[in-house]
């Protein structure tokens, strides 16, 4: 392994790395709630996590978390690089090594009513003062949401 965690490949003399995979979240903030989902797979099947997912090869972050909300709750939302709130450290997805770079940004509904689809097995819309009781996957998507509840009394 080299001094950036790369190991050379004797057959073709290049060095590989081990990078976390990006994925995105929406807060997705109105009227002074934020909607939450609950994960319907492993890994951390049934805590409370933000809707959103793996960021594709050929997508920017805003144009996958567009797809994946769709995919998730049905909806549409409004979001743009501008609405960028943060970023995690890499942290472990499941436990087969992966590791994940989360990006996280607040959002918009603009149309359709929120149902449960694809990763997701509920849903609901909560106050700042819930965040402390709920049981997120997450702590990064915690924080993600508290900014963005915080940004939009401002």
């Amino acid at each position: 392994m080299g001094d950036e965690g790369g190991r050379l490949c004797r057959v073709d003399n290049r060095t590989w790395y081990r990078n976390p995979a990006p994925t995105v979240g929406a807060a997705i903030v109105r009227g002074g709630r934020a909607l939450v989902t609950v994960r319907a797979n492993d890994p951390e099947q049934g805590r409370i996590d933000v809707p959103g997912g793996f960021v594709k090869l050929d997508e920017s972050p805003v144009d996958a978390l567009k797809r994946e909300v769709e995919e998730e709750l049905g909806i549409t939302i409004e979001v743009s690089d501008d609405d960028f709130l943060q970023t995690s450290k890499p942290h472990p997805y499941g436990d087969q090594g992966d590791m994940n770079l989360a990006l996280g940004f607040a959002a918009r509904l603009v149309s359709g009513e929120p149902h449960p689809a694809d990763d997701v097995s509920d849903f609901r819309w909560v106050r700042e003062q819930d965040l402390d009781r709920l049981d997120f996957a997450w702590e990064h998507d915690r924080a993600l949401v508290r900014k963005a509840l915080r940004r939009e009394e401002t």
